[in-house]
């Protein structure tokens, strides 16, 4: 059933007192039902309460100028295979032909070499716009030193970077945050004992910021234990990155959670980890919020718990931003947002699904906040 208490408010609430708190002897019980620690675990289990309620928060514009007409927007995926690029990338193609323009997707095919091309195909074929779905673009720097030659302006989006270097705006969540959330988790989940394998994947800032984040909130919990972090790159899933994880596993019997880079990555360790026999001794957390990966939640089949984005949210809202910088106006911030890596978000949401509150895998999961509604009518079309 689905929990209508409050929304999710992760600043200095309960994602600070994690960094903050000083830790106390009481017992706790493990939800996985294993072996328990004497450390207080409520500071991580208030970021677990708080990141599983209803996102209806809108933290973001509530104008926008008038939209410009006839724009030919160039949408440039990191790879088509890559979920995690593609559905904010066609929920931005979705929101631009809903303004009429021209949105043309281009799949850059988890090569750096290629999405130069395919950025510089899109500059020489007219575009007047480029949003870019998890490409690095320290990766593509000649296609965007051409981009800012013609005063094309560049977005990014789930990359989780910095304006600069020839990107005006990155839209995704708080990496940072999911990071927190994530080892919270872990550290309740398993009663503060949990033994965990993180893996990453460098190609990715937003990976590397959520990984990152769950390492150092798992170092306040005292009886819990981090091996050294497995690194891979995208081209390895598919390619022998499940066996690679579940020979790892085998070695090291006594890991029993695993912190997956990302959806896609999970969905090829999770049949790897089955078929080495040990699917019931170790859970997997990650991210993105794939409709797999839900079902693995679901199922109970390794994966328990995902941090999921609101990616429709993401790809409007990077369209929005477009809207300002093709008008000659500022970008929106982020209310109470200092992080310059997320302050042109526009609030994206975030949430924790595990099977407590997981209602339907089959579909991705969207914020209750209407967010779809409200930029239609921000830009004049409701």
């Amino acid at each position: 059933m689905k929990n209508e208490t409050r929304p999710i408010r992760l600043g200095m609430t309960a994602v600070g007192v994690v960094a903050v708190l000083l830790l106390s002897g009481c017992t706790s019980e493990a939800a996985g039902g294993g072996s328990t620690s004497d450390q207080d675990l409520s500071a991580f289990q208030a970021v677990v309460d708080e990141a599983m309620q209803p996102w209806t928060d809108w933290n973001g514009p509530e104008e926008t100028p008038a939209p410009p007409k006839d724009v030919d927007l160039a949408v440039v995926a990191c790879a088509g295979v890559v979920a995690g690029c593609v559905l904010p990338a066609e929920a931005a193609q979705e929101a631009a032909k809903a303004l009429g323009w021209t949105a043309t997707m281009y799949d850059g095919q988890g090569d750096p070499v290629v999405q130069n091309n395919v950025v510089t195909q899109a500059i020489t074929s007219g575009a007047d716009a480029i949003l870019l779905a998890g490409i690095d673009p320290a990766q593509i720097g000649s296609a965007l030193d051409l981009a800012e030659e013609q005063g094309i302006p560049v977005g990014s989006m789930t990359q989780g970077i910095e304006a600069g270097n020839g990107i005006a705006f990155d839209i995704g969540a708080d990496y940072v945050k999911s990071g927190v959330i994530m080892g919270s988790w872990i550290a309740v989940d398993s009663g503060g004992t949990a033994v965990v394998l993180p893996t990453n994947d460098k190609e990715f800032a937003s990976t590397v910021a959520i990984v990152d984040s769950a390492v150092d909130t798992l170092r306040d919990c005292d009886a819990c234990q981090v091996k050294d972090t497995e690194y891979f790159v995208g081209s390895d899933i598919g390619n022998g990155l499940g066996d690679r994880i579940a020979q790892i596993l085998q070695r090291e019997a006594s890991v029993d959670y695993v912190i997956g880079a990302f959806d896609p990555a999970v969905a090829d360790m999770v049949p790897a980890i089955n078929n080495a026999g040990i699917g019931d001794r170790v859970k997997i957390i990650s991210n993105v919020g794939l409709t797999q990966n839900l079902e693995f939640i679901a199922d109970g089949d390794v994966q328990a718990a995902d941090i999921v984005y609101d990616n429709t949210s993401i790809g409007y809202a990077a369209v929005d931003q477009l809207i300002r910088l093709l008008t000659g106006n500022p970008l929106f911030e982020t209310p109470g947002v200092t992080d310059p890596r997320f302050i042109y978000n526009e609030g994206a949401p975030q949430h924790l699904m595990t099977a407590d509150n997981l209602e339907d895998p089959s579909l991705s999961w969207t914020a209750d906040n209407d967010a779809v509604s409200r930029y239609r009518t921000l830009w004049g079309l409701s």
